[in-house]
């Protein structure tokens, strides 16, 4: 398991201190099966979900059943109904675990406080905390832009590029797998797969190891 200082959350601040502030807002660790619900939002408690271990996704039922994947989590990822942005009253949203995890639940409410035992890297949480907010808002950012795509092609590019952006060199790794893209992007499966062995036949995808690939610029 990862020290509590190497996630964003408790960025900059010493594993003890993490500890003690941990213990201070009575903050329960809990583990989770594969496939469990881990939180759902609306039902719960707020709070701030940390992932201190393993591999989960926020996932979108809306009011007819379809299933949306808003967002892959990693270790050092946060989730909850605090940091997330609005959505429909009808639509059930929810942390679904594929792996094992390990998640420290923070109370919004003793967050949001000053601390009763004057802990003094409460405030460097705080500032990290709005860091989180931030980078949440550069995701939905890039999401929406992906999203407002009209077809699955520009939709499947525009994504590709935000992915071997963050590389510089076009290379990128998928970050889930093609049926969870599928899903990502709001789009069937099966017409999917064929833009993607369209990509691939012109060149403009070249397959580059496990869910690796390169991408070229269109002609």
């Amino acid at each position: 398991m990862r020290d509590l200082s190497e996630l964003l959350l408790f960025s900059g601040i010493p594993d003890p201190e993490c500890l003690r502030m941990a213990q201070c807002f009575e903050a329960p660790v809990k583990s989770f099966s594969p496939g469990e619900i881990a939180y759902s939002y609306g039902t719960e408690k707020r709070c701030i979900g940390v992932l201190e271990q393993g591999q989960a996704q926020l996932v979108k039922i809306d009011a007819f059943g379809a299933r949306s994947l808003l967002e892959r989590l990693s270790e050092g990822d946060a989730f909850g109904e605090p940091i997330a942005f609005s959505s429909q009253p009808y639509d059930s949203v929810s942390v679904e675990c594929e792996s094992s995890c390990r998640i420290l639940f923070l109370p919004w409410e003793k967050l949001t406080k000053p601390c009763k035992n004057a802990c003094e890297c409460h405030q460097a949480l705080i500032g990290n905390l709005f860091s989180l907010l931030s980078q949440k808002a550069r995701s939905l950012s890039e999401r929406v832009e992906v999203l407002s795509c009209r077809c699955i092609r520009e939709k499947l590019l525009c994504y590709f590029r935000i992915l071997s952006s963050q590389s510089g060199e076009g290379l990128f790794t998928l970050p889930f797998t093609l049926s969870a893209l599928a899903d990502f992007l709001c789009c069937d499966r099966s017409a999917m797969m064929r833009e993607l062995k369209k990509l691939k036949e012109s060149g403009v995808l070249l397959p580059a190891g496990k869910n690796a690939y390169f991408l070229r610029s269109p002609a």
